[in-house]
C-alpha cells in the first residue's frame, strides 16, 4: 500500500472519529437539555402540590379550632344548666328514695307490658308466616292494594301530575341552568388560568431555545475553526510525507547501488572468510569434547571417594552397635527376669481360669440334672390334672344335660302361657279398637272446634297491607 493510499484512510477514519464525537456531544446536550427541561416541569409541579397541601392544611386546623371553641362552648353550657339544676332541687333523701323507687316501680311495669305485648305480637307473627290461609289472604289484600294504588296513580298522572309534573321541569330547568352558567364561569376561569401558564411556559421555552440556538451558532463555527486548523495541518503533514518518503527513496536507491559495488568488489573474501570460521569451529568442537571428558573423570573420582567415605561410616555403626550391646547387657538380663516373673503369673492366672472353668462346668450338669428331674415331676403332675380334668368334665356334661331338661320343660310351661296371654291380648286389641274409635269422634269433633277458631283468628288478623315494616334492634326486655 501506498503512503498516499495510507494517508487518505487514517484521515477517513479520522473524519469518522471526528464526526462520531461531535454526534455524540450534540446529542449529549439535547439529553442533558431535555432532562433540564423535566427536572423543570417536575419541580414546578412539585412546588404547587405543596402550595395546595399547606393551603388544605391550613383549612384543616382552622376548621379544627373553630369545632374546638364551639365544643368548649357545648361543654360550659351543659356545666351551666348543671349547676342550674342541682341548685333548684330542694328534696330530702327519703323523698328522693321514694321518687325513685316509684319510677323503677313504674318502669318496671311498663317494661313487663312492652315485653307481653311484644311477646303476643311475635307469636302472632309466626302464627301468620307459618299459616299458608293467612298468607294467601294477605297475599291477595296486597295485589287488591296495589290494584287501587295503580289507578290512583294513573288518576293523578292524566289530571294534577301533569301540572305538578311541569312545573317541578321549570324549577329543574332553572335550577340547572344557574348551575351550567356556575360551571362555565368556572371553566373560564381555569381556561384563563391555563392560557396564563401556557404563556409563561411558551415564554420561558422561547428563552431556552434563544440560548439553545446561540450555543448551536457559537459551536458551529468552533467546529467551522477547528476543521480549517485541521485541514491545513493535513495538508501540511502530507508534504512533509510527501518529502520525507522522496528522501526515504533517494537513500534506498544510494544504499543499493554501494552495497552492490561493495560486493563485486568482496566476492572472493567471502570464501576465505568462510574457511577460516570452518577452522575456528573444529577447534572449538575439539576443546569442548576435551572439557567434557575431564568432567567424566572428576565425577569417577568424586563417586569413589563418597563410596569410600560410606565404608568408613558403616564400619563405624558397626563398632557402634558392638560397643552399645556391652553397655546394655545388664538391662537385658534385668528385662528376662522380668519376663519370667510375668510369664510365671501368666501360667497361675491360666490354671486359675481352667479351674474355674471346670467348677463351673460342674455346677452345670449339676443344674441340668435338677431341671430334669423337675420336668418329670412336672409331667407327672400334668398326667394326674388331666385325669382330674376329665372327671370334672363328666361331672359337667351332666349338669348341662340336666339343664337342657330343665330348660325344655320350661319351654313347655312357656308355650301354655304364652296361649292364655295371647287369648287376653286379643280381647285387650278389641278394646283398645272402640277406644280408637271413641278418639277418632272426639278428635273430629276438636278439628271443627279448632277450625272455627282459626277461620275467626284469620278474619281477625289476617286480609290486612301491612307497609309498616319498623328497623330490627338488639335492644330487648328480660
Amino acid at each position: 500500500m501506498s503512503a498516499q493510499a495510507m494517508l487518505a484512510k487514517r484521515r477517513a477514519q479520522e473524519d469518522v472519529t471526528y464526526h462520531n464525537e461531535l454526534k455524540l456531544k450534540e446529542d449529549f446536550k439535547l439529553s442533558a437539555l431535555a432532562d433540564w427541561e423535566v427536572k423543570t416541569e417536575k419541580t414546578i409541579r412539585k412546588k404547587q402540590i405543596e402550595l395546595r397541601a399547606k393551603q388544605l392544611a391550613k383549612e384543616e386546623a382552622d376548621d379544627l379550632g373553630s369545632r374546638r371553641i364551639a365544643l368548649k362552648e357545648l361543654y360550659a353550657t351543659e356545666m351551666a344548666n348543671w349547676k342550674v339544676e342541682l341548685a333548684n332541687q330542694a328534696e330530702t333523701l327519703d323523698e328522693r328514695k321514694e321518687r325513685i323507687r316509684a319510677r323503677a316501680h313504674l318502669l318496671k311495669s311498663q317494661r313487663e307490658d312492652e315485653r307481653r305485648q311484644f311477646v303476643k305480637s311475635m307469636y302472632d307473627k309466626q302464627w301468620r308466616d307459618a299459616c299458608d290461609d293467612a298468607r294467601t289472604l294477605d297475599s291477595n289484600a296486597v295485589v287488591k292494594k296495589l290494584v287501587r294504588d295503580r289507578k290512583a296513580a294513573v288518576n293523578y298522572k292524566e289530571g294534577d301530575g301533569k301540572a305538578k309534573a311541569a312545573e317541578e321541569a321549570k324549577e329543574q330547568a332553572v335550577i340547572w341552568k344557574k348551575q351550567m352558567d356556575e360551571l362555565d364561569a368556572k371553566e373560564r376561569a381555569d381556561q384563563k388560568k391555563r392560557h396564563d401558564k401556557n404563556t409563561a411556559n411558551r415564554e420561558t421555552l422561547d428563552e431556552q431555545c434563544r440560548i439553545l440556538n446561540g450555543k448551536k451558532a457559537e459551536l458551529k463555527s468552533m467546529n467551522l475553526a477547528y476543521e480549517k486548523r485541521e485541514l491545513e495541518r493535513w495538508k501540511s503533514e502530507e508534504e512533509a510525507e510527501k518529502k520525507k518518503q522522496h528522501d526515504l527513496l533517494v537513500t534506498s536507491y544510494a544504499r543499493g547501488t554501494a552495497t552492490k559495488e561493495f560486493n563485486l568488489a568482496n566476492m572472493g573474501k567471502d570464501k576465505i572468510h568462510k574457511t577460516r570460521e570452518r577452522q575456528q569451529d573444529l577447534l572449538l568442537l575439539q576443546y569442548a569434547m576435551e572439557k567434557e571428558t575431564s568432567e567424566i573423570a572428576a565425577e569417577m573420582g568424586k563417586k569413589e571417594q563418597e563410596k569410600l567415605q560410606s565404608q568408613k561410616y558403616r564400619k563405624f555403626l558397626e563398632e557402634q552397635m558392638i560397643k552399645e550391646a556391652e553397655d546394655t547387657k545388664d538391662v537385658d538380663e534385668h528385662r528376662k527376669k522380668e519376663s519370667e516373673k510375668i510369664w510365671i503369673k501368666r501360667d497361675m492366672d491360666k490354671k486359675a481360669q481352667d479351674d474355674a472353668r471346670a467348677h463351673l462346668m460342674n455346677e452345670v450338669d449339676l443344674g441340668r440334672r435338677e431341671q430334669i428331674r423337675l420336668h418329670q415331676e412336672k409331667e407327672e403332675d400334668d398326667r394326674k390334672y388331666f385325669l382330674e380334668q376329665v372327671a370334672l368334665d363328666k361331672m359337667e356334661w351332666d349338669r348341662q344335660q340336666a339343664v337342657e331338661d330343665d330348660k325344655l320343660a320350661r319351654i313347655k310351661s312357656g308355650v301354655q302361657h304364652n296361649n292364655v296371654v295371647l287369648k287376653a291380648q286379643i280381647a285387650l286389641r278389641e278394646k283398645n279398637r272402640q277406644i280408637e274409635e271413641q278418639q277418632k269422634f272426639l278428635l273430629n269433633k276438636q278439628m271443627d272446634y279448632m277450625e272455627k277458631k282459626h277461620q275467626a283468628r284469620l278474619k281477625e288478623q289476617a286480609g290486612f297491607v301491612r307497609d309498616y315494616h319498623p328497623r330490627k334492634h338488639t335492644n330487648w326486655y328480660t
